[in-house]
């Protein structure tokens, strides 16, 4: 074996870095963190080529000390530690990597100054060789200027993705960062290109400085869509917007996770997010959050890796918990809101085909028009008072009986009656369910079943968590079974085929065991055979019954499947179809 030595520093710093810097949004992450606990309240941000030719962070923050400038850029140095206590970390930075590992491989100059009167220095790092310092005329504050980045380990700049993909981490990056802290204004400027102008809110009000935050990064639509919610417990503060059911993404970028207002990457908080929409949501979508977790500092470790984007709780699986009950019980309060998305998706589809619609009209002999229920709703009193007190209005009519239309104070609703009635039975499955109250409908004539001998196993194996849900089986043969007995609120739908659907769910689910956890997949089956069929003609009073039910109903915003219920047009939108606007 050849001798053991000890490697050159310069070796060592490089190394180290590779952990610390693994592209151009790294070094933008520690340097603007590096402002933030330097209390600024204005921070620059400049690069050129994706942060591979330039990276200049400037702000007005308490500066460095002279004497102090350089030792900052020595290994293991730092001011964030001066009680050198590792569990009670309140500082972004503390682990003293960050500037030496960024010279280490760059260029680099400093700017700082702890006064007003413009006498600050400066000095110069190449590799991580030190310059002398100068006098520089700036006031307080710090600037840093990274050139020439990867430039002592070229195997690394290889690797980099393009200039608008590095572009768009450093983006991520500062717009994460920029909503932990709405206090400081960030702007962002790439190619000399303003990216992001993020002005401080001066609302006292520190919901109503994340709400203005929110809005300059991602617009007012993005806000529309969120719903405030704010629960403490046991030693946990859990606050922030989390997205409306039918608000969701195709990956988890807009899941913005914070603890104690540090941005976290962690894939235990997104399970954790995923599980409490679960109900809500298809499997491979995600929903949009901007989430903040305050805990005790000694309860959480930061000091997992170099980058400090992850974090260890003590009780991983009670925080899961409390995080899951807290953001089910905020989407509550969105009670049948729906994404307003889809009303953008369907005026941009109108927009489109607008000039190859079809305007001929024909005589249509519609039953709907002339039953007593239509014509007395629809006088002109009755339209005004149940448009002015119900936020989903007066069905007016149903078409290609699948869809209902209803007026509403400030336009129209369009409501897919199967959706819409389908979350209301689920709702209603799963309340009587766990208060052990659902009730059933013997049935006249029972209802036989035919199935293979794996299929009745299943079903006797799991007849009693069956009869949980009034669902009364007995073997009537070695190839069927019968049903006698069946929830109330299901009494009209294809037993047969609600039969099999939940023989398919116990086949997935598996274990026994493990079906109390399941619940909700067993109850959404029998939701779906339970309501409206599309397809099925539907009386005045019923649509009107159902829109009242999805008022009171949580969740009929989006079917069992994350589905949108409904979709809102305003009559300002609709005007402007029209050319009238």
């Amino acid at each position: 074996m050849n001798e053991i030595k000890e490697l050159p520093q310069e070796l060592i710093n490089k190394i180290s870095a590779g952990e610390v810097i693994e592209r151009p949004s790294s070094v933008v992450k520690e340097l603007v963190e590096n402002s933030i606990d330097a209390k600024s309240s204005i921070i620059d941000i400049y690069i050129r080529n994706g942060g591979k030719t330039e990276i200049r962070v400037s702000d007005n923050g308490v500066g460095i000390n002279s004497k102090d400038v350089k030792l900052a850029f020595k290994r293991h140095a730092t001011s964030k530690l001066s009680d050198h206590n590792l569990q009670k970390i309140s500082t972004l930075g503390f682990r003293g990597e960050a500037l030496s590992s960024i010279a280490s491989i760059s260029r680099m100059k400093i700017y700082t100054s702890i006064s007003d009167i413009a006498d600050g220095k400066s000095f110069e790092v190449n590799s991580g060789l030190i310059g002398e310092l100068k006098p520089s005329p700036r006031k307080i504050g710090t600037t840093i200027e990274v050139n020439e980045l990867f430039y002592t380990t070229p195997a690394r700049l290889k690797f980099l993705k393009t200039e608008n993909y590095e572009t768009l981490l450093i983006k991520q990056c500062i717009q994460k960062l920029a909503l932990s802290n709405p206090e400081i204004e960030f702007n962002f400027y790439s190619n000399e290109k303003k990216i992001i102008s993020s002005l401080a809110s001066n609302n006292p009000n520190s919901n109503k400085k994340l709400e203005h935050r929110i809005v300059s990064l991602f617009g007012s639509e993005f806000f529309k869509n969120l719903i405030w919610f704010n629960e403490k417990i046991d030693c946990y503060n859990f606050y922030g917007f989390i997205g409306l059911p039918t608000f969701h993404h195709s990956n988890s970028a807009k899941q913005f996770t914070f603890v104690n207002k540090r941005p976290i990457h962690d894939r235990y908080l997104y399970n954790s997010i995923k599980a409490a929409y679960k109900d809500f949501l298809s499997y491979d979508r995600f929903p949009q959050v901007v989430l903040f977790i305050n805990s005790p500092l000694e309860d959480v470790d930061i000091n997992v890796h170099p980058t400090k984007n992850e974090v260890r709780f003590k009780n991983m699986q009670n925080l899961r918990s409390l995080l899951v009950r807290s953001i089910k019980k905020g989407l509550e309060s969105a009670g049948h809101r729906s994404s307003t998305i889809n009303t953008f998706k369907t005026l941009d589809i109108i927009n489109k085909n607008k000039n190859n619609l079809n305007f001929m009209t024909k005589k249509v002999e519609d039953p709907l028009l002339s039953n007593n229920y239509f014509k007395e709703a629809n006088s002109k009193n009755s339209t005004e008072e149940i448009c002015q007190d119900y936020p989903l209005g007066l069905a007016k009519s149903q078409f290609h009986e699948t869809y209902i239309i209803s007026q509403t104070k400030n336009g129209i609703v369009i409501i897919d009656q199967h959706a819409a009635h389908e979350r209301i039975v689920y709702e209603k499955l799963k309340k009587n369910y766990n208060q052990n109250n659902l009730e059933t409908q013997i049935l006249l004539i029972p209802e036989i079943i035919e199935v293979i001998s794996e299929e009745l196993d299943i079903l006797l194996n799991h007849r009693d968590f069956l009869a949980r849900y009034s669902l009364l089986i007995e073997k009537f043969s070695n190839e069927s079974i019968i049903v006698r007995e069946v929830p109330l609120i299901l009494i009209n739908c294809n037993i047969s085929l609600l039969m099999k659907d939940i023989i398919s769910d116990l086949i997935e689910i598996g274990d026994s065991q493990i079906l109390e956890t399941n619940i909700n997949k067993i109850c959404s089956s029998m939701a779906c055979h339970g309501s409206i069929r599309a397809g099925r003609q539907m009386y005045q009073d019923e649509m009107n019954k159902l829109l009242r039910e999805m008022e009171s109903t949580p969740f009929s915003g989006q079917c069992n499947h994350g589905r949108p219920t409904y979709i809102e047009l305003n009559l300002n939108q609709i005007e402007s179809l029209f050319g009238r606007k």
